[in-house]
């Protein structure tokens, strides 16, 4: 396992908090209420001018999530928390499902905060390439098996650079950790424009399906004739964030150097058989 003892901890702590969370909502009434109060009261965030505050927090959130080097931050459920208050402010005018869909302001509003949250984690990934411009240097100095994983993981996506601009656009579309691949290709001094054009775009598509994400749960709900409620949401808030840190944990956890090895000597093996 290429994670840390110390990051494993913390993976973990998150799992139980969430995991402790969801038992508190469901089995204590006082707990589930004051949970659905403040969420509803959330919702001020989003309106009138407390909405520059709502997109400051979907720049920041999104920097953190792609400035952090081998650090879970979750975003996408800060992303969709913020939807949803925008979701349910709408909702709470008297709007059906439907009726939401067709009101222009309300995606003027998701997409200010896709958009914005777009540009956060496309600088945020300058951080990652930066720190791997002298990426050697740092490996050597810590010695640290998680830069090294990395590292494996990088050569693995830079085999063909040809196609790096492809697969940094498709690996800006899933919640990723994107130090994974720019530490790498700030070490072979990959041109940087090829990185944040290809980044900020994937990054755009990613943040505008976890800011649509509400309406999706809401659509779902819906075709199975179920009434969705503050409670269905925030159940689906909490699962969201687990499995985001589940995809986190898993990318960090692989051992990429060993795959890469066992990849290379296989080719090499069917070489030598030809």
């Amino acid at each position: 396992m290429a994670v840390s003892k110390n990051l494993t901890i913390v993976f973990i702590i998150i799992y139980l908090i969430v995991i402790v969370y969801i038992f508190l909502f469901l089995y204590i009434p006082d707990f589930q209420n004051l949970i659905i109060t403040s969420r509803q009261n959330l919702i001020v965030i989003t309106q009138g001018s407390n909405y520059f505050w709502a997109l400051l927090i979907s720049f920041g959130i999104c920097f953190l999530g792609s400035a952090s080097i081998g650090f879970p931050v979750p975003f996408p459920f800060v992303l969709f928390s913020l939807s949803n208050s925008v979701y349910l402010k709408y909702s709470n005018m008297g709007l059906e499902i439907a009726q939401i869909l067709q009101t222009g302001p309300f995606w003027i509003e998701i997409l200010a905060l896709a958009l914005i949250g777009g540009l956060g984690s496309a600088l945020g990934e300058s951080t990652g390439y930066a720190a791997g411009y002298g990426a050697k240097k740092l490996t050597d100095e810590r010695n640290s098996e998680l830069l090294s994983n990395i590292n494996g993981f990088g050569k693995l996506i830079l085999k063909n650079q040809k196609r790096t601009p492809l697969y940094i656009f498709l690996f800006a579309l899933t919640p990723l950790p994107d130090d994974i691949l720019f530490l790498p290709l700030g070490m072979i001094k990959y041109p940087f424009w090829k990185c944040i054009i290809p980044g900020w775009l994937g990054k755009n598509f990613t943040t505008l399906v976890y800011c649509c994400w509400p309406i999706f749960v809401a659509i779902g709900f819906m075709a199975q004739g179920i009434q969705s409620n503050d409670k269905s949401s925030i159940i689906t808030e909490a699962i969201l964030l687990l499995v985001t840190i589940t995809v986190m944990f898993f990318i960090m956890a692989f051992n990429w150097t060993k795959f890469l090895e066992k990849r290379s000597q296989k080719k090499l093996n069917k070489k030598s058989d030809l």
